[in-house]
């Protein structure tokens, strides 16, 4: 799931730069890319990986299509890891995501960021750590697949790492993934949204899922460049940090 449905920011005019979106993603790399001339970061879409729409994916793609010929520099795309993921048949959300990653590649300059579970501060209710939590506040029942795993990664080191790649000038593979060292089984992320909240949850297993590999060695060693700690203990830290007892509302 990758939050960031909105509408366009900025005009389609020459080189006027645009951050396309108003989500999570779209406010997050604002501060950084809105005044940088040819870059336009695409953060707007489908939201919901459970998406079957077509209309919905059309939506997108015509956005797509109309940033494509505003980046005069690079087009950014954010895309999913379960683009790669292997597994389960590919749902239409990985399809259409399959779709608009050609897409952007297929421009110079193109970039697409692969993400997993995007974790900030946002209220849209289709992320996975948005329902963990409403979830088990509630003492609602809810499922998980027992041989899942997922992976969590922060927005503001998506950010840090995503900018150094959009910075580069060569890009060391125009197809790049941001995201933890090690992905987290289910059960595991349960046990530690129920540590950091103090409740227990009211959930069944249902055995399910894979083990989740994602392919990220040029984002670990940016994350060593610029100093963040993306390995052991980092998705108790950031569930920790936006949904602690302490945590920012």
């Amino acid at each position: 799931m990758v939050a960031g449905g909105g509408a366009i920011r900025g005009a389609w005019t020459g080189s006027v730069e645009v951050i396309v979106g108003r989500g999570l993603l779209a406010r997050a790399f604002a501060p950084r890319f809105e005044h940088e001339p040819g870059i336009v970061v695409f953060a707007s879409g489908v939201s919901n990986s459970a998406e079957t729409d077509p209309a919905a994916f059309h939506r997108e793609q015509g956005l797509l299509e109309q940033a494509s010929a505003a980046a005069t520099r690079r087009l950014v795309y954010f895309s999913s890891c379960g683009v790669a993921a292997g597994g389960e048949p590919a749902t239409p959300y990985m399809q259409h995501k399959g779709r608009m990653e050609a897409l952007v590649l297929a421009c110079p300059g193109g970039l697409v960021l692969r993400l997993p579970q995007v974790v900030g501060r946002t209220e849209n209710p289709h992320t996975l750590t948005n329902f963990l939590y409403r979830h088990i506040m509630a003492g609602a029942v809810f499922e998980i697949w027992s041989n899942a795993e997922r992976n969590l990664i922060d927005v503001d080191d998506i950010v840090a790492i995503g900018s150094a790649m959009i910075d580069a000038k060569d890009v060391e593979g125009r197809v790049q993934s941001i995201a933890a060292r090690e992905s987290t089984p289910m059960p595991d992320l349960v046990g530690i949204f129920e540590r950091t909240l103090g409740r227990k949850a009211n959930c069944t297993l249902r055995p399910r899922g894979a083990p989740l590999r994602i392919c990220s060695g040029e984002a670990q060693r940016l994350a060593g460049v610029l100093g963040l700690d993306l390995g052991a203990g980092y998705a108790e830290r950031i569930i920790g940090k936006y949904y602690g007892r302490h945590a920012a509302t």
